[in-house]
Formats: structure tokens, sequence, C-alpha cells
């Protein structure tokens, strides 16, 4: 069970390469192929620790989605120019979120398992 870390470390490593790829200014479909793969990892790893005992979700989950929808807003106006000079401030605040979330999520996760352990 403990091979699905395998999986956020390697979705997180994909997102991070996507990003790399896209501030290097490299063209074509690897940077979208790097977020989707990357992402669905992650979320691989969501619902295969929920399901086998080894992730407990709570409230924090609600900043998940929140920082979602403010990091995908932000990629939707960055495309308007009417509402461009907002993508800065909303790509800012779902990865402020997004972090605050992971922190939340750590902790939590760190409890768990004392918890398990002392079981």
């Amino acid at each position: 069970m403990d091979k699905i870390k395998y999986l956020i470390m390697g979705g997180g490593t994909l997102i991070l390469v996507g990003i790399l790829l896209k501030i290097m200014g490299i063209e074509g479909p690897w940077v979208p192929i790097s977020f989707a793969v990357g992402g669905t990892m992650k979320l691989a790893y969501l619902i295969l620790g929920v399901r086998f005992g080894r992730v407990k979700l709570g409230a924090e989950i609600v900043l998940l989605i929140f920082g979602l929808l403010l990091i995908f807003t932000a990629v939707y106006l960055r495309k308007t120019e009417q509402m461009l000079h907002l993508y800065v401030w909303f790509l800012t605040g779902g990865v402020v979120v997004k972090t605050l979330f992971v922190v939340l999520f750590i902790r939590k996760q760190k409890r768990f398992r004392k918890e398990l352990a002392v079981e």
C-alpha cells in the first residue's frame, strides 16, 4: 500500500516539469500532457488512499477545490483581453489556497498515521 505514495510524488514531479516547460517556452503538447497526467496521478493517490484507509479527508478538501477553481479561472482570464489584469490575482490566490491545502493535508495525515500506529 505504501506504493501509492509514488503516485503523488510522480504527479507532483510531472506538474513541476509542466511548469518548467511552460516557463522555458516549449511548444507542443508536452505541457498540457504533463499537467493532465500529473493531476490524474495526484487524484488517483487521493482516491486509492481514501479507499484503502491510508488517507483521511476532511474540510480541507474545500480548499483544494476552491484553489483549483481560482487557477482554472485565471487560465480562462488570461485568454481574455478585458480581464487580463485579474489573471495575476486569481492565479496568486489559487496558488496560495492550494499551498494552504497542502500544509493542512500533510499535518492531518501525520496525525492520522500517528493515530493508526497507536491503535
